[in-house]
C-alpha cells in the first residue's frame, strides 16, 4: 500500500488517465452480495444463539456481535480496506476524493447513516454528477471507483474526471 491507501501498481486514474466511476449496476451488485454476507452471518449467529439459549452471557454476546456486524460491517471495511466485501468482488473502491485515499472512518459511518436513512433513493443523482455519486457520496466528497483498471469491463464504470 502506498500513503493514500492504493495497492502498489495498481492504476488509479493517477499519472493522465482519468479515473474511472462505477456504475449503478456494479454497485448494486456489490450491494447484493454484502446483503448476502450479513443474513449468512447473522443467521448463523442467531443459530449458534439457540444452540447456546440457556447459556445467558454467550446469547447475549451472539446478539451484541449481531447488532456490531449491522452497524460496523460496512463503514469499518470501507474506512480500513477501502470497501466492503462486495466492493471487493465487484473490483470496487470506495475513495475520499480530497486525499485519494481511504475515507476515514467518520466519512464512512456518515455514508453508512446517509445511505440507510434514503435507501435506494440515496442513488437517484448517479447520472446527473460527473463522478456517478450517488448521495451519500456527494454528502461526504467520496466516490466509489473501480478498483483494478486491468480487470475491468466497460461496461463496469463511467470514465470520469478528477
Amino acid at each position: 500500500m502506498n500513503q493514500h491507501g492504493h495497492a502498489s501498481g495498481v492504476p488509479q486514474g493517477g499519472g493522465g488517465s482519468p479515473p474511472l466511476y462505477a456504475n449503478f449496476p456494479r454497485r448494486l451488485n456489490a450491494l447484493s452480495l454484502d446483503t448476502v454476507v450479513l443474513i449468512a452471518s447473522s443467521a448463523l449467529i442467531f443459530l449458534l444463539a439457540s444452540i447456546v439459549e440457556r447459556l445467558d452471557v454467550a446469547r447475549i454476546t451472539l446478539v451484541i456481535m449481531w447488532w456490531f456486524l449491522l452497524l460496523f460491517y460496512e463503514p469499518l471495511l470501507v474506512w480500513r480496506l477501502g470497501g466492503t466485501v462486495g466492493h471487493r468482488a465487484m473490483n470496487l473502491r470506495v475513495v475520499d476524493n480530497r486525499t485519494e485515499g481511504n475515507v476515514s472512518l467518520l466519512k464512512a459511518l456518515a455514508r453508512f447513516w446517509i445511505k440507510a436513512f434514503l435507501g435506494i433513493f440515496s442513488f437517484l443523482t448517479m447520472n446527473f454528477s460527473r463522478r456517478h455519486q450517488a448521495v451519500h457520496d456527494i454528502l461526504t466528497n467520496s466516490s466509489v471507483r473501480i478498483r483494478n483498471t486491468a480487470k475491468a469491463q466497460p461496461e463496469h464504470y463511467t470514465l470520469g474526471r478528477s
